[in-house]
Formats: structure tokens, sequence, C-alpha cells
């Protein structure tokens, strides 16, 4: 019994040599192992041939755009509430916390550069003023205290925001969408051009 099941597999594996197919099952194994990396590299290659070869050259639809009425990725539930909420002109929730945070961040750093530049000219002119004099001092004083206490309160709103990006980066479908957080040091060298 042993016998005739040891010559059934020298027979297989005979062939398959012949045949090539032992080849092709080694090749079918290598394909399993390739990274997502060379995947894409191959679907590429190939895309890439088949365009030298003309294959794409006279499709229908070439030059217009694609239609696709069905994202097999997503949730057919969700598809259909958004398909309701646009046919009603509303957009995702997660688009229109995208454009409120995005509508706060550009409000932020305006208010950071009218803050700097409130600063700078007050102290252009206080450094302009007999420095000697109490009352300048007191002055320049105050304003130094004013740009540290507005910078305060944006590191604090800097916070906020990034707790709400972090809420966001959470709710979107696809990470493509997600959003980076801001940085108070970066965000305050884009306004005071410091190192």
């Amino acid at each position: 019994m042993d016998e005739e099941r040891d010559e059934k597999r020298r027979r297989v594996a005979w062939w398959r040599r012949l045949t090539g197919r032992e080849r092709r099952e080694e090749e079918d194994q290598e394909e399993e192992e390739r990274t997502l990396e060379e995947w894409e590299d191959l679907v590429e290659q190939r895309i890439q041939e088949a365009m030298r070869r003309g294959d794409f050259d006279d499709l229908s639809l070439k030059g217009k755009p694609l239609w696709v009425e069905h994202n097999p990725l997503v949730d057919p539930a969700v598809e259909l509430a958004h398909n309701l909420l646009a046919g009603q002109g509303f957009a995702p929730g997660w688009i229109e916390e995208r454009k409120y945070i995005l509508a706060d961040i550009a409000a932020l750093r305006e208010r950071i550069h009218r803050a700097w530049h409130w600063y700078m000219r007050r102290l252009e002119v206080l450094h302009a003023r007999d420095q000697e004099d109490p009352e300048v001092i007191e002055e320049i004083r105050w304003t130094e205290a004013r740009w540290q206490q507005y910078v305060t309160e944006f590191e604090a709103e800097i916070v906020e925001i990034n707790r709400r990006i972090d809420t966001y980066n959470l709710t979107v479908p696809l990470v493509r969408f997600q959003m980076f957080r801001l940085r108070f040091r970066e965000e305050l060298r884009r306004v005071t051009g410091e190192e």
C-alpha cells in the first residue's frame, strides 16, 4: 500500500516536471509571498505594457468622466444616507466638520497674525520714545505681558482644535482624508519668523 502511494507520488512529480506544472506552482507560491508594494509595482508595470500595446486606445468612454453609481467598499446603508443627504444639499457630518475645523484654523492664524503685528508696531513706537521714562517702561512691560497673554490663549485654542482634529480623524471613512494636528511652535514661527 505504501509502495503504491510512493509510486503514485513519483509519477505525479515526474508529470509535473514534464508539463512544467511544478514551475507554475512555485510561481504561484512566489506570487502569494509578494508584498503590497510589489503588487502595486507589478500592476503599474502591466498597465504601462498595455498602454504601450495600445490596449486603451479605443475605449468607448475615453475622455469622458466615469459615473460610478455604487461603491462596493461602502456599507449600502451608509451610501444610501449619503445619497439622501447629497440630494437635499447636505454633506456627511465628517465633511461638514472638516470645513468648520479648516475655517477655525484660518481664523486662528489670522488672529495670531494681527496680534503679532499689533505687538511689533507697539514695541516699535515705544522703542522710539525715551527708554528712561517710567511710563514707557511700564507700557513696554504691559505690551510684553499682553503678548504673552495672547500666546497663552492661542496655545489653548490650538489644543482645542487638535482635540477636534483627533475626533474628526476617528470619523473619516478613509485615512487619506485625515488631518494633521497643529503644532503650536510651528504656528507661532509662521507668524514671527523666528527659528
